[in-house]
């Protein structure tokens, strides 16, 4: 993580919105709450897409810029077989994180800030969505811990 890049990220962009982009919830196999599976895991992924718009608004001299952050996660569970993962159920969501952007800053400041910032203004809002969307379809409730850096470097690793 590089503070400095992080740090002229977050005193170029101002949050303006977070919002639900698509959200799914697959059952692979019949589970109840009453049943589970003994042998039963969670899996985890996080990945983020960035990408810098411009308004189009063509009567302004300077057209404002906006980061739009999508960050795609997931929690799912599968039982563990002797020799493979059968997958039972999983959640998913996208959420787009919405910024200015007050000054042209660099592409790397973009990219840290995206990996570290980004992802904990979202994960409250993920965090709440798993727990209702498992509760609604009885599904089972998913262990989201409190962000921070390392939850986002053990995700990372679960992806490889």
């Amino acid at each position: 993580m590089d503070k400095l890049l992080i740090s002229e990220a977050v005193e170029n962009l101002k949050l303006l919105d977070i919002f639900l982009y698509s959200s799914a919830v697959n059952r692979f196999e019949e589970i109840y709450k009453s049943d589970y599976p003994d042998d039963m895991s969670q899996q985890s992924q996080v990945s983020v897409k960035v990408d810098v718009l411009e308004a189009d608004n063509d009567e302004a001299d300077e057209k404002k810029k906006f980061v739009h952050a999508k960050v795609n996660i997931s929690v799912r569970f599968v039982q563990d077989n002797k020799d493979k993962e059968k997958p039972l159920c999983e959640i998913e969501a996208c959420f787009v994180a919405k910024y200015l952007l007050s000054k042209e800053i660099s592409e790397d400041a973009i990219s840290e800030f995206s990996q570290y910032n980004v992802i904990h203004n979202i994960w409250p809002f993920w965090r709440e969505h798993a727990f209702r969307m498992s509760r609604e379809a009885e599904l089972p409730l998913p262990m989201i811990s409190l962000y921070s850096n390392h939850t986002t470097e053990e995700m990372q690793e679960e992806e490889e």
